[in-house]
């Protein structure tokens, strides 16, 4: 298995790294600023290296960016690529987010970089996201690879990612309400800054959209912006240009050209196989950019599909301390989900778990206070048989514990508790009876607190 990041051995360094980091949270802290101007100024000074970067894919969305990515990774290196990939935040340590070349990149070499953008930037105003986007942009311009994936931070229009003038690809995940209060406050303003990543005359493959996306008539948000453009961007539309489907325990990809039956990814959830479908359009297009002689073999594509890490997305956790806490027949997982869309999509798991085996369904929960817990919360009401939740330790935004009580006995949650820390909130529920499954849930911050503790 593949190492999640690559934190130094050396204390020393890692010591170094947290500093460099704190100083960048600390004297860059002011608020956001929706805009490209110091980014684009910053790397100016740098030299443009975003001017000087492998082909690039960029995606945006606001549920599946991460896992669309690790898909999209996992074929283009099945085929012999080699990939940088950018993706945030991190749950564990920063090395997580920048990988070179399929390698993560070492914190010796992340300092060294951060010391060479400080250093050039003399204490100008900018954002953590922006400097440490130019360092990954630095890293990318001089390590060799074949293809270049790019995560959006927050939005995509204005988004510091979107520097880069001509990707070859483009991916728009499912849209949902997140950061109403920088992106808009609804789907459609949402969609039009999202949509902001696409290029002229660059195809942009459109993810799956939840009922209440198409309702609010996004595909119209996005076709707009591509006539908008001097050069239409052809739309890869789920439901049009490319579809997928479960089917049984496989799922079945089409398009003009394809018409593929495939085992489903190794990411639980049926939005993983959505997820997979925008993966595979793209991969597509990337060969094809390419010229290179690949094809969408069913074989290549099921073996790929079937080693993806991504960690925190319905993870199973199998190993470790808290899991070695857990009395036999209980499971322990693992998401990060933390918007409406992902309730739903974490429901809809909770309803095939029922089927499956009927297990009750406990959720440990913590939520930051930007965030919606009832309408992340309220999907997974009917196959919830008790709900603790939590505060995030060494996290200034965390949702108030008693109010997130409040919002969750109002809801008609039944079993409502509160722990003070992880392992108790394991030991008071494992309490409860002699088999069970929890899903611990409601933010990546969370999620990163538990994994490193």
């Amino acid at each position: 298995m593949q190492k999640l990041h690559n934190k130094s051995d050396n204390p020393a360094v890692e010591k170094q790294l947290d500093e460099i980091l704190e100083k960048l949270y600390s004297f860059y802290s002011q608020e956001i600023d929706m805009s490209l101007e110091r980014v684009e100024r910053f790397l100016h000074q740098l030299g443009n290296p975003h001017l000087n970067l492998p082909p690039v894919v960029h995606v945006a969305g606001t549920n599946g960016k991460g896992s669309t990515i690790a898909m999209l990774r996992s074929l283009l290196e099945a085929s012999g690529k080699s990939v940088h990939v950018m993706t945030s935040p991190h749950l564990v340590h920063p090395t997580e987010r920048i990988r070179l070349a399929g390698n993560l990149i070492t914190s010796e070499y992340l300092i060294e970089l951060l010391e060479e953008c400080l250093a050039v930037n003399r204490s100008e105003p900018i954002t953590f996201f922006e400097m440490f986007t130019a360092a990954t942009y630095l890293a990318f311009s001089r390590v060799q690879a074949d293809i270049c994936l790019l995560e959006t931070g927050m939005g995509g229009r204005l988004d510091a990612t979107n520097v880069v003038p001509n990707p070859i690809c483009t991916i728009i995940t499912t849209i949902s309400k997140d950061h109403e209060k920088f992106l808009g406050d609804t789907l459609e303003k949402i969609a039009f800054e999202k949509g902001g990543i696409m290029k002229s005359g660059v195809p942009c493959v459109i993810g799956y959209q939840t009922g209440a996306a198409q309702k609010a008539n996004i595909d119209k948000v996005f076709q707009d912006i591509s006539n908008s453009l001097p050069t239409n961007a052809p739309l890869i539309r789920y439901g049009h240009e490319w579809s997928i489907e479960p089917q049984n325990d496989q799922m079945h990809y089409t398009s003009a050209d394809h018409d593929l039956l495939l085992k489903r990814p190794n990411l639980l959830g049926i939005h993983q196989i959505y997820n997979a479908g925008a993966a595979i359009a793209a991969y597509n297009i990337i060969l094809e950019h390419l010229d290179d002689a690949n094809e969408l073999f069913p074989d290549k594509l099921n073996k790929a599909l079937g080693t993806i890490q991504w960690p925190g997305r319905l993870q199973h956790i199998t190993n470790g301390s808290f899991c070695a806490s857990l009395p036999k027949g209980w499971e322990l997982y693992l998401d990060g989900g933390h918007n409406d869309s992902a309730g739903v999509f974490l429901a809809e798991q909770g309803r095939k778990w029922q089927e499956q085996d009927n297990k009750p369904l406990h959720l440990i929960v913590a939520m930051v206070d930007r965030k919606n817990p009832k309408a992340f919360l309220k999907p997974l009401l009917p196959y919830t048989s008790s709900i603790t939740l939590m505060e995030i330790t060494g996290e200034e935004t965390s949702f108030n514990i008693n109010t997130l009580k409040d919002t969750a006995l109002k809801m008609g949650f039944k079993d409502v508790n509160i722990a003070e820390n992880y392992a108790s909130a394991l030991k008071e529920i494992t309490q409860k009876a002699n088999t069970g499954r929890i899903l611990t849930t409601g933010s990546l911050y969370f999620l990163g607190n538990i994994l490193s503790g």
